[in-house]
């Protein structure tokens, strides 16, 4: 595998109960201790192998889709900075914090009137990694404190990790003064496996699951499913082809992965009414404007944005949109969504709504 690098992944002790019960499953159910990088994630990869990382003071920012693997890599860093320090093993040398968590823990420390050891903690911390920056849009005060914390983090030399979705200047409710302390370091991003790196995850997915798929049924599995997807989605096909077998009693074949590459798709499938409900949030409109014959403009778009990413993520043909979208016909959702994307194009404002709504709808 020339064009690939492997890597274990290290994991800090964290003493720390997890909030987020959704991402404490994720990771206990994560299979590989391994991150395997193509071409696409050789910045990330050299960053995690590389001491030269650990001397630098400032920020270092991972960018990237949910389920790329950004927090497992985070904590992997961090196990290496704090080792770099000599605290490895030790379990105080690390704080972990999702970014929705510690907003809640500063207004409830806020509203008691108990700032100061939440503040201390922060700053003192040798190694600090915050998840999931983008989940703090809107908390104005929140983010405001953040950005004292990470200035007196970059004074004192202690490393902070940060994640997010997209660039922090790109995301919606996130104040420049705090989208600026994030980038003055090093941003890595981070993208789903690339062709390289997924047929290597399918074949160590199936020997750990102790399915044999010959390479031919590999590349079947592989051309069948969605270009983007995250490892654990990988490891779920290979399952379903596990599953098949069980349940058919016969071996790998065909079959088995065309259920696979159809399960897949089945779970792709997104509710209309997800959908028109996310894209109306986003653009500040009511669910059912989006449903309604309104010609206003900011309508429109948002409506015609809707109609693609409905296109795009469900099996529903131009006119089953069209009749939940007020009663359109196929030949006006086709106009709407070809001009979307030609829009898509040069429009940044557009664009980032798409992919806001993508991140959101993906979850």
């Amino acid at each position: 595998m020339p064009n690939l690098t492997t890597f274990p992944l290290e994991r800090p002790l964290l003493r720390q109960r997890m909030r987020d019960a959704k991402l404490a499953r994720q990771r206990a159910s994560a299979s590989l201790p391994l991150f395997i990088a193509g071409p696409e994630n050789r910045l990330a990869a050299f960053v995690c192998q590389s001491d030269a990382a650990f001397s630098l003071a400032q920020p270092v920012l991972m960018i990237g889709p949910s389920g790329c693997g950004k927090t497992a890599l985070a904590l992997h860093l961090a196990a290496r900075c704090a080792a770099s320090m000599s605290l490895g093993g030790q379990s105080g040398a690390v704080k972990y914090l999702v970014g929705s968590d510690y907003a809640r823990d500063y207004a409830e420390a806020v509203a008691a009137d108990d700032l100061p050891p939440l503040r201390e903690m922060i700053d003192e911390v040798p190694v600090l990694v915050l998840d999931g920056l983008h989940a703090m849009a809107g908390k104005r005060a929140a983010q405001d404190e953040l950005s004292m914390r990470l200035e007196r983090r970059v004074d004192a030399g202690r490393p902070t990790i940060l994640t997010s979705q997209r660039l922090p200047s790109e995301t919606r409710g996130i104040r420049p003064q705090l989208a600026s302390r994030s980038v003055i370091g090093l941003t890595i991003p981070i993208q789903f496996p690339g062709p390289e790196s997924r047929r290597t995850l399918l074949r160590e997915y199936a020997l750990l699951r102790g399915v044999e798929l010959s390479e031919d049924l590999i590349g079947l599995l592989d051309a069948g499913l969605r270009t983007e997807l995250p490892a654990l989605a990988l490891d779920a096909a290979i399952k379903q082809v596990d599953l098949f077998g069980r349940m058919n009693e016969t071996t790998p074949n065909v079959a088995a992965v065309q259920s696979a590459i159809d399960t897949a798709g089945r779970n792709d499938d997104v509710d209309l009414g997800k959908i028109t409900r996310t894209v109306a949030k986003i653009w500040g409109h009511r669910t059912k404007d989006l449903r309604s014959g309104s010609r206003k403009q900011s309508v429109v778009r948002a409506r015609s944005l809707a109609m693609m990413l409905a296109r795009q993520l469900t099996s529903h043909s131009l006119d089953t949109i069209g009749e939940y979208f007020g009663g359109r016909d196929h030949s006006t959702v086709l106009h709407a969504i070809r001009k979307t994307q030609s829009l898509l194009e040069h429009d940044g404002d557009l664009s980032r709504m798409m992919q806001e709504a993508t991140e959101k709808l993906a979850v």
